[in-house]
């Protein structure tokens, strides 16, 4: 009895530790999921509002862009760097990289401004923006007992991370500021490849979506299917990985803490040392 007694009092101590994690991440993963049925929502409206008219304002985007050549994905990677280092959800810039360019377009734009950002992110972090970050962090007790299980075990977690709803970003700082290695960081970002992938392909399937609604789509049922078919895969799959790397985190966050204090008393021993900064 005494026995499992200490085993309940452990998974209780565990558990009262995880839930703030767990709730945190569980917050960053409706975020998304919010993100994804306003696109929808919105593809919808424009369908209904603009009726047939959508096929000319389609074909005069994709005009514009074509003319743009080159320099059009260049500069909307410049944009992409910009405006996720500035903590904007990168699921929109995804969703539109998609809708503008295409598929292998859009992704490779997408590739390029996320490994970019993350290369300029961690820069930021590690050198010039730490002391600030920390001191933020300080106030953030889960993001703080996230960052201090990563010392603890640098990869994996980082790995990990990168497969959660957490904004690429918001990860990128707070690893940069942990003094992770550079090698180990890179590595890591390519865990995003996948989510990133998707995200291009939703915006690509709701152009396709557009035009099949105004019946100008030249495509086959089969492929139809393959096509809507394939983003339902691919979106189950993602939402089962992001699920275990959710549930990961938040076990090795609860046994970070159980072994080194609480996230509590870690920020106020980190609000002393941070004066140095």
């Amino acid at each position: 009895m005494e026995v499992l007694g200490k085993a309940a009092m452990r998974k209780s101590e565990n558990t009262e530790t995880g839930d703030p994690v767990r709730r945190f991440l569980a917050r960053a993963g409706s975020r998304t999921a919010i993100i994804y049925l306003v696109v929808g929502l919105l593809v919808v409206v424009a369908i209904i509002a603009g009726g047939r008219e959508i096929e000319h304002h389609i074909n005069a985007i994709e005009s514009f862009i074509t003319k743009l050549g080159p320099l059009g994905v260049l500069a909307f990677v410049g944009l992409f760097v910009l405006a996720t280092s500035f903590l904007l959800p990168d699921t929109v810039l995804c969703i539109i990289a998609g809708a503008l360019f295409g598929l292998f377009w859009g992704i490779a734009a997408v590739l390029t401004g996320s490994v970019m950002a993350a290369m300029i992110q961690f820069a930021l972090s590690h050198k010039l923006m730490r002391g600030r970050i920390q001191r933020t962090l300080a106030e953030r007790p889960t993001l703080l007992a996230i960052q201090r299980a990563v010392r603890r075990n640098e990869f994996r977690l980082q790995l990990l991370l990168r497969l959660t709803p957490l904004n690429p970003a918001t990860i990128s700082y707070l690893l940069g500021a942990a003094g992770v290695r550079f090698s180990g960081f890179m590595l890591a970002c390519l865990a995003l490849i996948p989510n990133l992938v998707i995200e291009v392909y939703f915006g690509y399937v709701g152009r396709h979506a557009a035009r099949l609604a105004v019946g100008n789509a030249r495509t086959d049922h089969l492929h139809n299917l393959v096509i809507f078919g394939g983003l339902a895969v691919c979106v189950a799959v993602v939402v089962l990985v992001s699920r275990m790397a959710h549930n990961t985190v938040v076990r090795a966050v609860a046994e970070t803490e159980k072994a080194g204090g609480s996230p509590r008393d870690f920020g106020t021993e980190n609000k002393n040392k941070l004066k140095s900064y």
